[in-house]
């Protein structure tokens, strides 16, 4: 009997201590969202099934794109282009809290900062800018705000859309290549994390072919993997593919896509999902009287495609992270859902 009675008042502790540490950190409800990505040009975040949709950000003279979650979920940076009227020519890096409050600016220039993504420790953030006349790779510091430069292939070598390893030592990159006939060549580089010893992730593009464009690459969660989309340009048109390279192995493509969607889509971008099993891709149909994306989901195993439910609107830049229900205060303590059901020593 003492048994339970110690057991019923552990338990009673740990409820109560649990909800005296929402209200001290001055929490909101928990946030057990996955998927950040953009709609109409605001930020919001949705359950994986696409359920549970919310808006976090309400910008309306700006443009907001590119959210990137924070490695530990508790941050997400975005890229905000400052005049919806304008030509896109300047846009900053901003970061906020999960739920949306928060907001800091991390980069305030009259240029162009966007394409950008976490150092895995949560310290740093590389983004590409054209602030030194040409698009280049730069890293901030989060806690000194000091800016560092790490390439520098001027106007015939431009450096963008970058993402950084799981282990943290080395960033991959689009990299375009202008050639003599003057159309570009757009393919994957990888550097180690400082930019040094730059070099390009495939080896398979003749520079007197169709011209080839690879876009947005992002490293898989075990290091292994970097997925990117590759657009084919032919006399009748473009053909897209995704296309998953093993590091230091194989290229395979993506062709079951295709096979649904036939050669009349495009994306934005795509991002790893559910421990490197499936993908995140932003599509829209080339035909389409309506110029909205839509959210889709490849299981990788399975070569299922799945359109999540949406409504009529613009859906783009999706994001995920591994879901922890994580709570969001308001600036004074982070704890994670899993953190709190530890304290009960009954069940570690």
């Amino acid at each position: 009997m003492n048994f339970l009675k110690t057991t019923v008042l552990s338990r009673t502790i740990t409820f109560f201590f649990a909800i005296w540490l929402f209200w001290f950190a001055g929490a909101t409800m928990p946030i057990d969202a996955k998927i950040v990505l953009t709609v109409d040009d605001e930020i919001y975040v949705m359950n994986d099934d696409g359920s549970g949709r919310r808006r976090l950000t309400q910008s309306l003279q700006n443009m907001d794109s590119y959210p990137r979650w924070s490695p530990d979920g508790t941050q997400i940076a975005f890229t905000r282009y400052m005049d919806k009227t304008r030509t896109q020519t300047t846009s900053e890096v901003f970061v906020m809290n999960a739920d949306g409050t928060d907001l800091k600016r991390l980069t305030d220039n009259n240029d162009i900062d966007a394409y950008h993504c976490w150092a895995p420790d949560g310290t740093q953030i590389a983004f590409s800018s054209t602030r030194s006349g040409a698009w280049e790779v730069f890293v901030i510091d989060l806690a000194t705000l000091a800016v560092k430069q790490v390439t520098n292939g001027g106007r015939d070598a431009a450096s963008a859309s970058v993402d950084w390893s799981p282990d943290g030592t080395q960033i991959t990159f689009e990299r375009l290549i202008r050639v003599p006939n003057g159309i570009g060549l757009k393919t994957i580089y990888v550097m180690d994390a400082d930019g040094t010893n730059q070099r390009p992730l495939l080896r398979d593009q003749p520079l007197d072919g169709p011209p080839i464009l690879r876009h947005f690459p992002r490293w898989s969660a075990d290091g292994q993997r970097i997925v990117f989309s590759e657009s084919k340009w032919l006399k009748d048109g473009d053909i897209e593919h995704l296309i998953v390279q093993q590091i230091g192995g194989r290229k395979r493509v993506l062709t079951r896509i295709n096979d649904r969607l036939g050669n009349n889509w495009m994306s934005t971008n795509v991002c790893w999902m559910d421990n490197d099993r499936s993908l995140l891709i932003a599509i829209k149909a080339k035909d389409k009287p309506t110029p909205n994306y839509d959210i889709y989901r490849y299981t990788i195993a399975t070569q299922r495609l799945r359109r999540l439910p949406s409504e009529l609107s613009d859906e783009k830049w999706p994001d995920w992270i591994e879901g922890a229900l994580s709570v969001s205060p308001h600036g004074k303590l982070t704890t994670l859902w899993g953190e709190i059901k530890r304290l009960d020593p009954e069940h570690p």
